[in-house]
Protein backbone atom coordinates (compact mmCIF):
# COMPACT_ATOMS: atom_id res chain seq x y z
CA UNK A 1 0.00 0.00 0.00
CA UNK A 2 1.22 3.13 -1.12
CA UNK A 3 0.16 6.83 -0.10
CA UNK A 4 0.71 9.66 -2.91
CA UNK A 5 -1.14 12.91 -4.05
CA UNK A 6 -3.72 12.49 -7.25
CA UNK A 7 -2.64 12.65 -10.75
CA UNK A 8 -4.76 13.09 -13.58
CA UNK A 9 -4.54 10.14 -14.29
CA UNK A 10 -6.06 8.92 -11.14
CA UNK A 11 -8.89 10.82 -11.56
CA UNK A 12 -11.36 8.28 -13.57
CA UNK A 13 -10.87 5.47 -11.08
CA UNK A 14 -11.63 7.92 -7.93
CA UNK A 15 -14.40 8.60 -9.60
CA UNK A 16 -15.56 4.88 -10.05
CA UNK A 17 -14.88 4.63 -6.19
CA UNK A 18 -17.18 7.69 -5.36
CA UNK A 19 -20.08 7.27 -7.93
CA UNK A 20 -21.60 3.88 -5.50
CA UNK A 21 -21.46 6.50 -2.45
CA UNK A 22 -23.60 9.14 -5.15
CA UNK A 23 -25.70 6.44 -6.47
CA UNK A 24 -26.93 4.54 -3.46
CA UNK A 25 -26.25 6.51 -0.21
CA UNK A 26 -26.60 10.10 1.35
CA UNK A 27 -22.90 10.07 2.62
CA UNK A 28 -22.79 12.56 -0.36
CA UNK A 29 -25.87 15.04 -0.75
CA UNK A 30 -24.82 15.11 -4.48
CA UNK A 31 -27.73 13.57 -6.70
CA UNK A 32 -25.81 12.75 -9.82
CA UNK A 33 -22.63 11.08 -10.37
CA UNK A 34 -20.50 13.66 -12.15
CA UNK A 35 -19.09 12.88 -15.97
CA UNK A 36 -15.33 12.69 -15.87
CA UNK A 37 -14.93 15.67 -17.21
CA UNK A 38 -16.62 17.50 -14.46
CA UNK A 39 -15.08 15.31 -12.07
CA UNK A 40 -11.69 16.34 -13.22
CA UNK A 41 -12.18 19.58 -13.35
CA UNK A 42 -13.37 19.50 -9.33
CA UNK A 43 -10.16 17.87 -8.58
CA UNK A 44 -8.23 20.03 -10.40
CA UNK A 45 -9.59 23.19 -8.68
CA UNK A 46 -9.54 21.66 -5.36
CA UNK A 47 -5.62 20.71 -6.15
CA UNK A 48 -4.75 24.06 -6.60
CA UNK A 49 -4.77 24.57 -2.92
CA UNK A 50 -5.62 21.77 -0.65
CA UNK A 51 -4.11 18.32 -0.63
CA UNK A 52 -6.16 14.99 -2.17
CA UNK A 53 -4.34 12.01 -1.58
CA UNK A 54 -5.09 8.47 -2.70
CA UNK A 55 -4.47 4.69 -1.43
CA UNK A 56 -2.66 2.42 -4.20
CA UNK A 57 -2.96 -0.96 -2.87
CA UNK A 58 -0.97 -3.30 -5.98
CA UNK A 59 -1.46 -0.38 -7.99
CA UNK A 60 -5.27 0.18 -7.76
CA UNK A 61 -6.72 2.93 -5.91
CA UNK A 62 -8.88 1.54 -2.98
CA UNK A 63 -9.08 4.82 -1.37
CA UNK A 64 -8.66 8.88 -1.14
CA UNK A 65 -8.96 11.58 1.08
CA UNK A 66 -9.20 15.50 0.48
CA UNK A 67 -9.41 19.09 1.90
CA UNK A 68 -11.71 21.47 0.59
CA UNK A 69 -12.58 24.73 1.53
CA UNK A 70 -15.10 25.25 4.42
CA UNK A 71 -16.94 28.61 4.16
CA UNK A 72 -16.37 31.41 1.47
CA UNK A 73 -15.20 34.39 3.81
CA UNK A 74 -12.16 35.39 3.89
CA UNK A 75 -12.09 34.80 7.74
CA UNK A 76 -12.45 31.28 6.95
CA UNK A 77 -9.37 30.64 5.32
CA UNK A 78 -7.36 28.52 7.77
CA UNK A 79 -10.07 26.53 8.40
CA UNK A 80 -10.94 23.63 5.57
CA UNK A 81 -13.27 20.71 5.08
CA UNK A 82 -12.33 17.16 4.69
CA UNK A 83 -13.34 13.89 3.04
CA UNK A 84 -12.54 10.09 2.92
CA UNK A 85 -14.16 7.71 0.63
CA UNK A 86 -12.53 4.05 0.45
CA UNK A 87 -13.71 0.64 -1.76
CA UNK A 88 -16.29 -1.47 0.40
CA UNK A 89 -13.59 -3.92 0.46
CA UNK A 90 -11.24 -2.23 2.72
CA UNK A 91 -13.49 -0.33 4.80
CA UNK A 92 -12.57 -1.38 8.72
CA UNK A 93 -9.03 -1.76 8.00
CA UNK A 94 -7.72 1.33 9.78
CA UNK A 95 -7.29 2.80 6.25
CA UNK A 96 -9.45 5.77 6.78
CA UNK A 97 -7.49 6.76 9.70
CA UNK A 98 -4.68 6.49 7.72
CA UNK A 99 -5.47 8.81 4.50
CA UNK A 100 -7.17 11.73 7.48
CA UNK A 101 -3.95 11.86 9.40
CA UNK A 102 -1.30 11.78 6.62
CA UNK A 103 -4.05 14.88 5.32
CA UNK A 104 -3.96 16.64 8.48
CA UNK A 105 -0.28 16.72 8.55
CA UNK A 106 -0.02 18.35 5.12
CA UNK A 107 -2.67 20.50 6.30
CA UNK A 108 -0.96 21.41 9.74
CA UNK A 109 2.34 22.33 7.38
CA UNK A 110 0.21 24.60 4.94
CA UNK A 111 -0.93 26.56 7.77
CA UNK A 112 -4.18 25.59 8.37
CA UNK A 113 -5.73 25.82 11.54
CA UNK A 114 -9.17 24.39 11.95
CA UNK A 115 -10.19 21.27 10.23
CA UNK A 116 -14.44 19.92 9.98
CA UNK A 117 -15.92 16.73 8.95
CA UNK A 118 -19.74 17.08 7.69
CA UNK A 119 -21.25 13.57 8.35
CA UNK A 120 -24.70 12.30 7.33
CA UNK A 121 -26.28 10.52 9.85
CA UNK A 122 -26.44 7.96 10.82
CA UNK A 123 -22.71 7.13 10.50
CA UNK A 124 -21.46 4.80 12.96
CA UNK A 125 -18.20 4.31 11.18
CA UNK A 126 -17.06 8.12 10.26
CA UNK A 127 -18.05 9.02 13.76
CA UNK A 128 -16.34 6.63 15.06
CA UNK A 129 -13.60 7.56 12.73
CA UNK A 130 -13.43 11.14 13.63
CA UNK A 131 -13.97 10.71 17.01
CA UNK A 132 -10.79 7.99 17.05
CA UNK A 133 -8.46 11.28 15.44
CA UNK A 134 -9.58 13.57 18.70
CA UNK A 135 -12.89 15.75 16.88
CA UNK A 136 -14.97 17.04 18.72
CA UNK A 137 -18.86 17.22 18.37
CA UNK A 138 -19.88 20.68 17.22
CA UNK A 139 -23.32 19.80 16.82
CA UNK A 140 -26.57 18.51 14.49
CA UNK A 141 -27.77 20.07 11.42
CA UNK A 142 -31.66 18.29 11.54
CA UNK A 143 -33.25 17.41 8.05
CA UNK A 144 -30.69 19.70 6.04
CA UNK A 145 -30.61 17.13 3.23
CA UNK A 146 -33.08 15.54 1.27
CA UNK A 147 -32.30 12.39 -0.27
CA UNK A 148 -32.90 8.65 -1.46
CA UNK A 149 -36.43 9.49 -0.39
CA UNK A 150 -35.52 10.86 2.71
CA UNK A 151 -34.41 13.65 5.34
CA UNK A 152 -31.32 13.30 6.94
CA UNK A 153 -29.20 15.06 9.40
CA UNK A 154 -25.68 16.29 9.33
CA UNK A 155 -23.31 16.28 12.43
CA UNK A 156 -20.42 18.63 12.54
CA UNK A 157 -17.47 17.54 13.70
CA UNK A 158 -13.90 19.92 14.23
CA UNK A 159 -10.08 19.50 15.12
CA UNK A 160 -7.83 22.01 15.33
CA UNK A 161 -4.39 21.26 14.22
CA UNK A 162 -2.72 23.89 15.85
CA UNK A 163 -2.37 26.32 18.71
CA UNK A 164 -3.89 29.60 17.61
CA UNK A 165 -1.41 32.59 16.62
CA UNK A 166 -2.44 36.06 15.82
CA UNK A 167 -2.44 37.17 13.18
CA UNK A 168 -1.59 33.96 11.47
CA UNK A 169 -0.10 33.92 8.41
CA UNK A 170 -2.28 32.95 5.06
CA UNK A 171 -1.85 29.23 4.46
CA UNK A 172 0.45 28.12 1.78
CA UNK A 173 -0.99 25.79 -1.37
CA UNK A 174 0.63 22.25 -1.24
CA UNK A 175 2.41 23.13 -4.20
CA UNK A 176 4.38 25.18 -1.49
CA UNK A 177 5.56 22.31 0.09
CA UNK A 178 8.56 20.36 -1.05
CA UNK A 179 7.99 17.20 -2.48
CA UNK A 180 10.68 15.44 -0.75
CA UNK A 181 8.30 16.77 3.03
CA UNK A 182 5.01 15.85 1.51
CA UNK A 183 6.91 12.33 0.14
CA UNK A 184 8.03 11.92 3.95
CA UNK A 185 4.35 12.70 5.47
CA UNK A 186 2.93 10.21 2.90
CA UNK A 187 4.83 6.89 3.69
CA UNK A 188 5.21 7.86 7.56
CA UNK A 189 1.64 6.55 8.15
CA UNK A 190 2.19 3.37 6.31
Amino acid sequence: MILQLIKEEDVAEVLEIYAPYVQNTAITFEYEVPSLESFSERVHHYTEQYPWIVAKDHGKIVGYAYASLYRNREAYQWCCELSVYLRPEVQGRDLGRTLYSALMDLLTLQGYYMVYGVITLPNEASLGLHNQLGFSMDGIQENCGFKLGSWHHTAIMSKALRDFESPPSEPKSIHEISNDVINAILSKGL
